[in-house]
């Protein structure tokens, strides 16, 4: 049962007043009689007048107490649960990687207020979402021990997330009547869809890498990773590098100072290539382990044309950009250096040099205008001189990238395949190209464009959560996309298969993964947390902010008293008979 209206409950102050008016004694009428069996039964009124003596027992005082009784039953206006009615609770869980150190304190929260807001209702039905949508729902039932069994499992692993979308989803399910319930770890000061604000975090020290970079020494491969301090006071941890097999070094002992970074750096093992650092656990352990895998980007090989007088450019092509190699025939070669009369035969991708034979030629003049593109953007052609040499005609096809007056100088032409050509449509032994910063990156950003198009094997360190851009044939149920997660536990692997073109991502988590196309290797990499936004913790703390109004569904799960009108029959009636016995004299 509930009450409409607890006001009603005020009335009851009227049985203490009715008490105490009862205490004070009226005074005896006296008549003459001859008689004295009456003098028994009077001796217990009060013959002295109106003052405070012992309660009397007597009929207007019952009928009166029962009468504010009855008053107080109608104004309360007392509801009755249905049977069966449910009220719809929706709850949406911040999934912010931050959270995770809060399980405990999200389940005792909401042990805390759900049972508050079933309202009336005989049961609860809950919706358990978390902020990222691209989630699945974790709970729906009407069991609050399973919901918090649920959160027991629950990793929080995403950056900061919008909760707009998982909170409009999770107001559509509860109803305009429902409760929607919003858990977070850093206190907002409003939200969308009228949800309740319940903020559970609070600060905490934490340290943790932020990241590593690679170079080579000689044989050797040399690791280089900060450590940062993100908390108010010193923290003092200790680590040590472990790798593939097993083998430690021996722990190390380092202090920060607060808000500071360190750089620590070694070398993997020589016959290893994973290992990972570990630095002594915190409360947030997602960045205390730093999985390492030696880099291995994707190599391309060049064949260069037999052209003496372009020795020396694409000599520097091929020894000057790091992961090239030379290859010695051309249909072995994923780039081929070419001159102008191989053009009309191109079918890969290649870069061609304006050999036009032509001497004491003047240089070109007019203004160096260079197109929007990415191959040529923040790069600055201003101080390139060339001389007037017969262009190569270009296509409506191409792209011309570069121009000097009405003059293409340099074009990116569209071949078969996907293919591309970049032409320098001028000679270059007759320009100060080699003096040109610009024409580095642009060749730098055109190989390596070529080399991120290759479908080949590559060992690379990714980030939690990002996006994947693998270069595979077609995926089909034949030929699926396998990805197997080693976690740095030392779990058994976790083994996903795609069987269609679908957008990938890097794990969630820290851990070693394997990408394979049927039986080709594509992608070998080590996964490490990045986000050291969400390593932070000095903005968490415990906060509630109320809905903007609170939706009630207290009158449709519970129904009005159907005796009403018979309490408002007998509370005249009490009334009555009350007033004909205060009104009978009293005789003595």
């Amino acid at each position: 049962m509930s009450l409409a209206n607890p006001l009603g409950l005020l009335a009851l102050i009227a049985i203490p007043i009715v008490i105490a008016i009862h205490f004070l004694q009226r005074r005896a009428q006296i008549i003459p009689s001859s008689t004295l069996f009456l003098l028994e039964k009077t001796q217990k009124e009060s013959a002295s007048g109106r003052k405070f003596d012992r309660l009397m027992n007597s009929v207007p005082l019952w009928l009166q107490l029962l009468t504010v009784l009855l008053i107080t039953w109608l104004l309360v206006q007392p509801r009755f649960v249905k049977s069966n009615s449910t009220q719809r609770i929706a709850i949406v869980l911040d999934s912010s990687a931050s959270m995770s150190v809060f399980t405990e304190e999200t389940k005792a929260k909401l042990k805390e207020i759900l049972p508050t807001l079933q309202n009336s209702a005989e049961q609860a039905e809950y919706w358990l979402h978390e902020s990222d949508t691209s989630e699945n729902r974790l709970y729906h039932g009407h069991s609050l021990d399973d919901l918090l069994t649920t959160i027991d499992n629950w990793k929080p692993l995403a950056g900061a997330t919008d909760p707009t979308h998982s909170l409009r989803i999770s107001r559509s399910l509860a109803g305009t009547e429902g409760a929607l319930i919003f858990l977070t770890d850093t206190p907002k000061k409003s939200i969308p869809y009228n949800a309740h604000i319940h903020s559970i975090g609070s600060y905490k020290p934490n340290c943790g890498f932020t990241g590593v970079t690679f170079e080579t020494q000689g044989d050797q491969h040399i690791w280089q990773t900060l450590v940062r301090n993100y908390s108010s006071e010193p923290q003092t941890r200790t680590w040590y590098l472990e790798n593939e097999n097993g083998q430690r070094t021996p722990e190390k002992s380092l202090t920060i100072e607060p808000g500071k970074i360190i750089s620590l750096s070694g070398a993997i093992p020589s016959g290893s290539i994973k290992a990972k650092l570990v630095l002594s656990p915190d409360a947030f352990t997602l960045d205390d382990t730093l999985p390492l895998i030696i880099p291995q980007p994707k190599t391309l090989s060049i064949h260069a044309s037999a052209y003496p007088p372009y020795e020396k450019l694409t000599s520097s092509i091929t020894n000057g950009f790091a992961n090239t190699r030379t290859a010695p025939l051309p249909e072995n070669a994923d780039v081929l250096l070419i001159t102008q009369t191989a053009l009309t035969t191109l079918s890969n991708n290649a870069i061609c040099f304006n050999n036009a034979p032509i001497k004491n030629s003047k240089y070109l003049k007019g203004n160096i205008v260079a197109e929007k593109h990415s191959l040529m953007d923040g790069l600055n052609w201003q101080s390139l001189l060339v001389r007037n040499v017969p262009p190569i005609p270009h296509t409506a096809d191409d792209q011309v990238l570069l121009w000097q007056g009405t003059r293409a100088l340099i074009i990116l032409r569209p071949l078969t395949n996907g293919k591309q050509c970049l032409i320098f449509n001028f000679d270059i032994t007759l320009s100060n190209i080699d003096k040109s910063e610009s024409s580095v990156v642009l060749l730098y950003r055109f190989l390596n464009g070529i080399r991120e198009a290759k479908p080949s094997h590559e060992q690379a360190i990714t980030e939690t959560s990002q996006p994947l851009d693998l270069i595979t044939p077609a995926i089909t149920k034949e030929n699926p996309l396998t990805l197997e997660i080693q976690p740095l536990s030392g779990d058994k692997l976790i083994t996903r298969t795609y069987k269609t073109n679908t957008k990938l991502y890097a794990a969630d988590e820290p851990c070693y993964y394997h990408i394979t196309h049927g039986d080709t290797p594509i992608l070998t990499a080590a996964n490490y947390f990045a986000d050291t936004r969400e390593a932070d913790f000095s903005d968490c703390d415990t906060a509630y902010v109320p809905a903007s109004t609170n939706a009630t569904a207290v009158f449709k799960h519970t129904s009005g008293d159907p005796y009403w009108r018979y309490w408002v029959l007998l509370t005249l009636a009490a009334l009555t008979l009350s007033w004909h016995h205060v009104n009978k004299p009293i005789t003595q």
